[in-house]
């Protein structure tokens, strides 16, 4: 088999889809892969794709460097690299990664780092080419069915101590715009300590509104808002996912007013409310031990893990 490596092109997109679907189990449409590629700011992001293609300029893997904006830093690069499970272990990935090398290289990028789960078989390759684990992320499901749902409890031990908790729907409806820039506030200062790889950055309002409202199409009457009398101080939502199944966006607490049950009520309203809709699963996934232990106790099973790879390309420069 012949193989070369160029960069990315329309005619690819339903290569880039099928080898998505096959090897990193994500079923998006022709049309949602030229959407979503479509909203990217390319003028304060930077992205590269390649794809690797046979002799008849058949896609056979692809591969990609990005500034992630939620984590941005100018010299962190970002990095997915998949390849046809059915041609694994024929030089494509190493084909690949050559070029992407080479971009980071001229980009003088200090650091390379990318997310790989337990169950792809790529560790020995990342680990052969200097990538070290500096974080776990555990992917985390909870059956609504049969999950325990101690919420007048939990509700009783915030009012104590001044906490109430309200919807999103009904704080727009009362605050407006005003009022969702606060929760923005909040989403951000509630995530900056959070471990992942780089440092979470905050995302102006615009961009936030877009990417929580408009293409996660987040549920106001399933995020819920913690307050100390007119401070917000911890919120938790969620968004579809699949049929009967929702994915949590966030569950976040202002640090000074963590371990005072906060969070725990709020999932505890987020768990109910998906309930009452007839809803059978929420999914989540994190890499905060606290928040791993507390899924736990609220009967979310852990289901899979992701670790999370960097390198130090200042220190590998003979690679």
């Amino acid at each position: 088999m012949t193989l070369r490596v160029r960069l990315f092109a329309d005619r690819d997109y339903a290569g880039f889809v099928r080898i998505r679907r096959l090897a990193e189990q994500q079923d998006v449409s022709i049309e949602t892969a030229r959407e979503q590629d479509g909203r990217w700011d390319h003028s304060r992001f930077e992205r590269v794709r390649v794809v690797a293609v046979d002799e008849e300029d058949a896609p056979l893997g692809y591969g990609e460097i990005y500034q992630e904006a939620s984590r941005f830093e100018r010299l962190r690069y970002f990095v997915r690299l998949a390849v046809d499970p059915r041609l694994r272990r024929r030089g494509i990935g190493a084909a690949m990664w050559g070029q992407l090398r080479a971009e980071l290289d001229e980009r003088a990028a200090t650091v390379a780092c990318l997310w790989v789960s337990d169950a792809t078989a790529c560790h020995s390759f990342i680990a052969e080419r200097g990538f070290v684990e500096v974080v776990r992320s555990y992917e985390q499901v909870v059956a609504l069915a049969t999950a325990r749902l101690p919420l007048a409890a939990a509700e009783e031990a915030v009012a104590a101590q001044g906490i109430t908790v309200e919807t999103l729907s009904a704080l727009i409806d009362r605050d407006g715009d005003d009022g969702l820039g606060r929760v923005h506030d909040l989403y951000t200062a509630s995530r900056l300590d959070q471990p992942t790889l780089g440092h979470v950055t905050a995302r102006p309002f615009a961009d936030w509104r877009r990417e929580v409202f408009d293409e996660l199409h987040l549920l106001p009457d399933a995020f819920f808002v913690a307050r100390d009398r007119d401070r917000l101080v911890g919120c938790s939502g969620v968004h579809p996912s699949a049929e009967e199944v929702l994915r949590i966006l966030i569950t976040g607490v202002l640090p000074e007013y963590r371990r005072r049950g906060i969070a725990r009520v709020l999932k505890l309203r987020v768990h109910a409310w998906a309930r009452a809709h007839g809803y059978r699963e929420i999914h989540t996934s994190t890499a905060n031990a606290a928040a791993v232990a507390l899924n736990i106790s609220l009967g979310y099973a852990i289901v899979g893990s992701w670790g999370g790879y960097e390198l130090r390309l200042a220190a590998d420069a003979t690679r």
